[in-house]
């Protein structure tokens, strides 16, 4: 629950979720994870009525992955989301998420993790409101693709460097690219 005061009025956000994860390890090399999930999701603002949504989703995502070594895991997942706001313009989504991800740990304190994800994205309603905004995260009705790299290196002792890069590339619009540096002093 969030509540905000803005020189336009007040702005109230109810979320609530119930989950449920199953995960099992077939033999040495194999896990099998299945979520579930519903949810809701309730905005209100005091002066702008189309920023208004109540959001019912649920979602479905299993995946397996190949664990070579407690240093390497290989994931393959598929995630199905529907999602419908049940006022005003009662605008609908259904995604389908196929990805593959990728971790590697060093023994040297390295972390590399990559992922790759076509998203699909049936949606009814205006794609340019407020509304369609929070129900596609962002993202645009039909094709999707994005990938990200991380790659994280402990320096020294204190030091750590944090590099990532996020891709994301629709139908009708330029690849996005997003990199970021960071390096950390731990005392």
């Amino acid at each position: 629950k969030n509540k905000q005061q803005f020189f336009t009025g007040n702005q109230e956000n109810n979320t609530n979720i119930h989950q449920l994860e199953y995960q099992h390890k077939l033999g040495d090399f194999w896990l099998i994870d299945l979520l579930g999930n519903t949810s809701t999701n309730h905005l209100e603002t005091e002066n702008f009525n189309n920023r208004n949504y109540f959001i019912k989703a649920k979602k479905i995502a299993p995946k397996i992955s190949f664990l070579y070594n407690k240093n390497h895991k290989l994931t393959a997942f598929y995630t199905l989301v529907a999602k419908a706001n049940t006022i005003q313009n009662q605008e609908t989504l259904t995604q389908q998420t196929l990805g593959i991800d990728y971790f590697l740990s060093t023994k040297k304190g390295g972390l590399f993790h990559a992922n790759i994800n076509l998203i699909n994205n049936q949606f009814n309603g205006n794609p340019n409101s407020p509304v369609a905004y929070q129900l596609l995260e962002g993202l645009q009705v039909g094709k999707n693709y994005t990938w990200n790299l991380m790659m994280n290196k402990k320096i020294n002792s204190f030091l750590r460097l944090n590099i990532n890069y996020l891709g994301r590339k629709s139908n009708n619009t330029k690849t996005i690219h997003t990199g970021t540096i960071e390096l950390k002093a731990l005392f």
